[in-house]
């Protein structure tokens, strides 16, 4: 049975485009989509602090970077030999505290000077339960460290519009969009996935409702809703698969990019097609003949488009 009213998104007033940078920030999506606007060229910065789940950690995270406060080191942790940030994502973790404190506040400093002209911030939030480490309160990541030195509960609906009226001033000056994670956080228990995912609905609807440069963009409804079948899941049956991915991004792509935004698109995807192509024999004279017609195509489109960069896609070609 096919779903008889699918999830409704109508055209946002938030219009994206190549020249315009924006910021996401917070769980998965923020990754997928993000990664998926870097492919085709976007200016966007992703996660400054890694993939971060829970909205308490996401609004200290971008409090550090539109203040640029810099991180000091009596606040990193060592474990198991290891350095690393409880604010953090574990890519940033080293055997070297210096190594670990200059990546954390390269990207720190890296995100405050995108987010000067950054019109638009996407924030995703992932889970309502939150971990508490002693002296620190609520951690973005646990690193592994043994449970029983954190505590853990639930936010409520309160605490996360408490949370982002604290940088409410700060956030005036941009649109807003908000999304709700659609992995399930099956480890904490289905039930309690739930409660999760229902309380941040809720809190985000308070905060749209409050406050005009705020919207939603539902793709939690989209995965959950309309990509039932678990086809659209991972062998854990958790994580979207690249079909679902896919399948959000389009809907994201008509949502927030005009005409002319989706055809640099279409034009930079069908470059990017020819670029990873592999042939049966690099040096046959038909093949070198495509990478002289794909070279033709970039430097057109180059020049149609100035503020679009393919210095990758040059490098990759010309080396064959």
């Amino acid at each position: 049975m096919k779903l008889t009213t699918p999830v409704s998104i109508p055209k946002s007033d938030v219009v994206l485009d190549h020249q315009n940078p924006s910021l996401l920030i917070g769980s998965c999506f923020a990754q997928n989509i993000g990664e998926k606007l870097i492919d085709h060229k976007f200016n966007t910065c992703i996660n400054p602090h890694g993939i971060i789940f829970n909205p308490i950690s996401i609004v200290n995270s971008l409090q550090r970077i539109i203040d640029s406060s810099p991180y000091l080191e009596n606040e990193l942790t060592e474990h198991n030999k290891k350095w690393l940030s409880l604010n953090h994502h574990s890519s940033f973790s080293s055997f070297k505290k210096e190594e670990c404190l200059s990546q954390i506040n390269d990207a720190l400093e890296c995100a405050h000077q995108h987010i000067q002209n950054t019109k638009t911030i996407f924030i995703t939030v992932g889970s309502s339960w939150v971990y508490e480490f002693e002296k620190i309160g609520v951690v973005a990541n646990c690193h592994k460290i043994p449970n029983k030195q954190f505590s853990k509960r639930l936010l409520s609906v309160k605490e996360i519009i408490t949370a982002f009226e604290t940088i409410k001033n700060e956030l005036k000056e941009y649109n807003v969009v908000f999304t709700v994670s659609p992995v399930r956080h099956a480890k904490d228990g289905l039930h309690e996935n739930n409660l999760s995912k229902s309380t941040l609905l809720l809190a985000i609807n308070n905060l749209v409702e409050q406050n005009d440069n705020y919207s939603y963009f539902p793709a939690y409804e989209l995965v959950i809703d309309e990509l039932r079948d678990y086809r659209y899941y991972k062998n854990d049956l958790v994580h979207p698969t690249d079909l679902a991915v896919n399948y959000v991004w389009e809907k994201f792509s008509d949502c927030y990019f005009s005409e002319s935004t989706q055809t640099i698109n279409d034009k930079i995807q069908k470059i990017k097609i020819a670029v990873n192509h592999r042939p049966f024999n690099f040096n046959s004279d038909d093949h070198q003949k495509f990478i002289a017609k794909q070279t033709q195509e970039i430097n057109t489109i180059s020049k149609e488009y100035p503020f679009l960069n393919f210095e990758k896609e040059v490098t990759q070609i010309s080396s064959e």
